[in-house]
């Protein structure tokens, strides 16, 4: 890889950007819609705007009808059905088959996200005055899958019960949730006060404690309802049975999942489909081919932006959906060893070299494709991470190129110049030899394509990457997503499993930087004995967000968190986001009417196949 590798790849797309600037995308998009047929699908409903490749959000519920196979697809296979342990390749299957207490209430349509919470096992609660118990009612009419040995049972509080003590007992993320496996995490105890009432009691008032029992972006993880007969009946490990819209029908290693509707769910708008099917397609090239196939019948997670207009002029018939932002993996996290001033990225100066090396607004560019999509008329709006996400919105995310970031957001800016000055400063030579510690598989989503390319970026500061290739299993799950930065070198990991990502802001931050969040914690400290204490003042700033009840004073807070954490880099989200599209057949119908945002539970809620469309159609 070259030292100037993005200069020389990037100059053609920037290039293109300012011929855009000059002659107006517009005329651009309405050539692409010509050479497509116009953005007509054929479709008769009208839900294709003539004048945008965008397929508008339509709710085609009074015309649905129940039944068919939709035909998605997942990464890889699981090493475990074990979802209180969070495994991304699970998460397709998981998202269909349990239920959490909870759920991520999401916007209908075009609605704005209040970022709320809606029933999921719970169909009610409330919270006591003083903020220490939540009082949860299970529904009457949850039932078990009909498998053995559950049998289509009743689901009970005594279920939920169980699932809490396998979580906080064995869950490898329980520090963030069950005091008895951390002494800061919130939740004393769980108790059942009759077959429809859970008691839980707090610690402390904790602002996002409710977000703690629902499922978000990745299902697994997560303080999952198991059945009672879980371990004992069954082996959990292997088997899945839930309360969940779809139940696990089979099973094939490297060949899939297939889901059969649960008859029996309380919600029968979020199973219409009779079967599902998850294919296991590791590679973007087969999942683009068997798209246009017509053998899958869409394609969100993963689609490369730059394949969005080729799919759609092979296969004019594919309508384009634009997503909400989306923007989390991966997370750099600085190693601590050696545990000695020898390791580089024990000064601050170094970790923030590293971040000013990355040129922000080249990488989105690239990684979405941002110059020809809008030259296609599909605008997108560009944002740059901070230590938060930032699909969070400006309420809470603080813009690191704009003015009220302060001095801070510098480091944020791409400056090789500066970064060299900053290496000088702290007594390191070049070049700086480091370890890149993550997976090259598809396992988790672009995660190796993004970091391949921050790794020549930051060629150019003087930091020489060595990629170590790590089994998802046996050495990236426990030893770098979950290793507290007890390794050589940078790692590469995806967002913690069970923080309330899209809800809680506080949370996210916490279970990232705060030292007593348990295994999730970043593991760095300012002390030099990397014993993992962390740092005093990030602390102070997040106990107080924890617990503030004002919502503004609590946004104040999560913006300082952020100021201070540019300073101290103590990990990096990838650059940034923009705004990214998925292709879908016509057939798939309500698609993105209940829009995904943070909860993958709500992809497939309310669509049907409607088969007089294609693929099934000529």
């Amino acid at each position: 890889m070259e030292p100037n590798y993005w200069t020389k790849t990037l100059a053609g797309r920037l290039n293109r950007r300012r011929f855009i600037a000059a002659s107006g995308a517009s005329a651009l998009g309405a050539a692409f819609l010509a050479a497509c047929g116009g953005g007509d699908d054929g479709d008769s409903t009208g839900s294709s705007d003539k004048t945008s490749l965008v397929t508008k959000r339509e709710d085609s519920k009074s015309q649905a009808k129940r039944g068919g196979v939709l035909k998605d697809r997942t990464n890889a296979d699981a090493p475990s059905f074990d979802a209180q342990s969070p495994i991304a390749p699970l998460n397709n299957p998981a998202k269909h088959v349990y239920s959490t207490m909870l759920q991520p209430k999401a916007p209908y349509l075009d609605e704005e996200d209040k970022l709320e919470l809606s029933p999921g096992f719970a169909e009610s609660w409330e919270v006591s005055p003083d903020g220490l118990t939540i009082t949860f009612k299970t529904r009457a009419n949850a039932k078990w899958h009909n498998k053995a040995p559950v049998n289509g049972r009743i689901a009970d509080s005594s279920d939920f019960i169980f699932s809490w003590n396998r979580y906080a007992a064995t869950a490898p993320l329980r520090g963030l949730a069950a005091n008895s496996a951390n002494p800061s995490a919130p939740v004393l105890t769980v108790t059942a006060t009759d077959a429809r009432t859970v008691s839980v009691k707090l610690k402390e008032p904790l602002t996002f404690a409710l977000n703690l029992f629902a499922a978000y972006g990745s299902h697994t993880g997560n303080i999952v309802l198991m059945p009672k007969e879980a371990e004992s009946g069954f082996d959990i490990r292997r088997e899945m049975i839930g309360t969940g819209p779809y139940f696990l029908d089979k099973y094939e290693p490297s060949q899939g999942f297939t889901l059969r509707r649960n008859p029996d769910f309380w919600d029968q708008n979020a199973n219409l489909v009779e079967t599902i099917e998850y294919p296991i397609i590791s590679e973007n090239a087969q999942a683009e081919a068997q798209l246009k196939a017509g053998n899958i019948h869409y394609f969100q997670a993963g689609l490369l932006a730059e394949s969005v207009f080729t799919l759609k002029r092979d296969e004019p018939r594919l309508q384009i959906y634009a997503l909400d932002l989306q923007s989390a993996n991966p997370v750099v996290t600085f190693g601590q060893l050696p545990a000695d001033k020898s390791n580089p990225f024990a000064d601050e100066r170094v970790r923030q070299a590293f971040s000013m090396s990355w040129d922000r607004a080249a990488w989105v560019d690239a990684m979405f494709n941002v110059p020809d999509l809008e030259a296609g008329g599909l605008p997108t709006d560009v944002r740059w991470n901070s230590a938060l996400p930032a699909d969070f919105g400006t309420d809470w995310w603080l813009d690191p190129q704009g003015k009220d970031f302060g001095a801070n957001g510098k480091y944020y800016q791409y400056d090789l110049a500066e970064a060299k000055k900053l290496i000088s400063a702290a007594g390191v030579s070049t070049p700086i030899k480091i370890k890149s510690n993550r997976i090259t598989s598809n396992a988790v989503a672009n995660l190796a394509r993004f970091a391949e390319a921050l790794e020549a970026m930051v060629l150019d500061a003087g930091f020489e990457c060595t990629v170590v290739a790590e089994d998802y299993n046996t050495v990236y799950i426990p030893q770098i997503r979950d290793g507290q930065g007890q390794y050589e070198g940078i790692g590469w990991h995806t967002v913690t499993g069970t923080t309330p990502w899209r809800l809680a802001p506080a949370s996210a931050l916490a279970a990232e930087y705060w030292s007593k969040a348990g295994a999730t914690f970043k593991g760095f400290s300012t002390n030099g004995k990397n014993d993992k204490s962390g740092d005093p003042a990030i602390d102070s700033l997040i106990e107080k967000a924890r617990l503030e009840k004002d919502v503004k004073a609590r946004q104040v807070l999560v913006k300082d968190i952020q100021r201070n954490l540019a300073k101290s880099m103590y990990g990096l989200i990838n650059p940034g986001t923009a705004t990214s599209f998925a292709l879908a057949w016509p057939a798939l119908r309500n698609y993105q009417t209940y829009r995904y945002l943070g909860s993958s539970v709500w992809t497939h809620y309310g669509t049907w196949l409607d088969e007089t469309k294609a693929p099934f159609t000529a």
